[in-house]
């Protein structure tokens, strides 16, 4: 993969992560904006990189919510990744870590020897 192309994915895993921040925190309107915007600069970038991708993806509006954001920042990720999820770094990691099987708690107590 070109390393323009590496360096627009690593701007969208922090647009789809501050994206998610601003929904979650309910920020002001120019924090998603902002979002929205700079996701539409990464998209044309991208366009004129990969031409397969125009039909595939469209520019957000301006008053799109950080939900949807962040939404269509994983979903562009989602195109240039495997067809297998990392599962143990990159950005797999965000999503997967800490969803592992229960681990059973036992509580110790003190057994006394008198």
């Amino acid at each position: 993969m070109e390393q323009e192309t590496i360096k627009l994915l690593n701007v969208l895993r922090r647009i789809a992560r501050a994206a998610g921040y601003a929904a979650w925190t309910k920020a002001e309107p120019d924090a998603t904006q902002f979002c929205v915007t700079q996701y539409n600069r990464v998209l044309a970038r991208l366009t004129e990189l990969e031409p397969a991708l125009k039909p595939l993806f469209t520019p957000l509006s301006e008053s799109a919510s950080p939900e949807v954001t962040r939404i269509a920042a994983r979903e562009l990720l989602a195109y240039f990744e495997a067809d297998e999820p990392e599962f143990v770094g990159g950005f797999g990691r965000g999503f997967y870590f800490g969803c592992g099987p229960r681990r059973m708690r036992v509580k110790c107590v003190p057994v006394s020897t008198t």
